[in-house]
């Protein structure tokens, strides 16, 4: 489905996820057993599966984008794989993108069998939850970014001081606030982290783009705006941090959280997310068997 997708979007226009699946229903000449037909879970259907699934390979290859929630577009890069690419674009060929090959890298497991089986597979990473666990979750979180960067900087500043509230950080009434849009001296929020206010953290949030990293500029403006305050710092971005920004806050004893640790940590203590499935492992209890052999 990734070429039908990137035909449909090639007038440059923005088009909703819905419209996209209804392109491919006329693309693909289904009939109504074939758009109703449910994966095995019974949740979503194989075509809604299959929409997704495309529409985040192609956006991790930096093909499509999605300036908003359900919205998608083709970019510079999208246009001329359409111009250069063969009849199927599959994984094979989204590898020769290097966001794709880093997401590929991040997301499959090590087992080379596994990998392999992974790869020869026709089938999505819904399908195969052993090895596409990672890979979901990676999805979830690029899913996440994106939301967040629809927030504005105010809201971005209050969900940071109430993710980090859920992490267990001032845990208590009024442990944290949002200081004033002006003159914060660079301080965002600042949580309390014992009922008299002893242990202070202070917050710098910037919901910036990946396009604009974090630099040491502004990491040094915050390290200035709490010192002498007694507290500790922590500097989160939507974005990245560039070397000299890590380095420099080592050095400050700063702690810095970039837009992936941001969503993992999203992900771990479930703000902003809830359990799509659950899958049960099991495993023979030999103990169970070793008492009746002892009968």
């Amino acid at each position: 489905m990734h070429k039908p997708t990137l035909k449909f979007l090639s007038d440059g226009k923005v088009h909703s996820a819905g419209e996209i699946k209804a392109y491919l229903i006329d693309y693909f000449h289904m009939g109504k057993e074939d758009v109703l037909l449910l994966v095995p879970s019974g949740r979503i259907t194989y075509l809604s599966n299959r929409a997704s699934w495309a529409r985040t390979y192609l956006k991790k290859a930096g093909l499509i984008e999605s300036p908003s929630r359900g919205k998608f577009v083709i970019t510079e890069e999208g246009r001329k794989a359409l111009r250069e690419s063969p009849d199927i674009i599959d994984s094979d060929y989204l590898m020769k993108y290097d966001a794709f090959k880093e997401f590929k890298s991040m997301t499959q497991s090590e087992d080379a069998d596994t990998q392999k089986t992974f790869e020869d597979s026709s089938e999505t990473p819904d399908d195969i939850p052993e090895s596409a666990f990672k890979q979901i979750k990676s999805s979830l979180a690029d899913d996440l970014l994106s939301e967040v960067m629809n927030l504005s900087p105010a809201a971005f500043e209050k969900m940071v001081l109430d993710l980090m509230s859920k992490m267990g950080y001032g845990t208590f009434e009024n442990a944290s606030v949002t200081t004033a849009v002006t003159g914060d001296e660079g301080i965002d929020g600042i949580i309390m982290e014992d009922k008299l206010g002893f242990n202070l953290i202070y917050i710098q949030a910037k919901r910036w783009s990946d396009e604009h990293p974090v630099g040491r500029p502004e990491v040094q403006a915050f390290v200035g705006a709490i010192a002498g305050k007694g507290g500790k710092g922590l500097f989160v971005t939507t974005s990245k941090f560039t070397k000299q920004a890590i380095d420099y806050a080592k050095n400050q004893h700063i702690i810095l959280m970039d837009g992936n640790r941001l969503a993992e940590f999203m992900i771990e203590y479930n703000f902003g997310v809830s359990v799509k499935k659950t899958f049960e492992i099991k495993a023979i209890d030999t103990d169970v068997f070793s008492d009746y052999e002892d009968e």
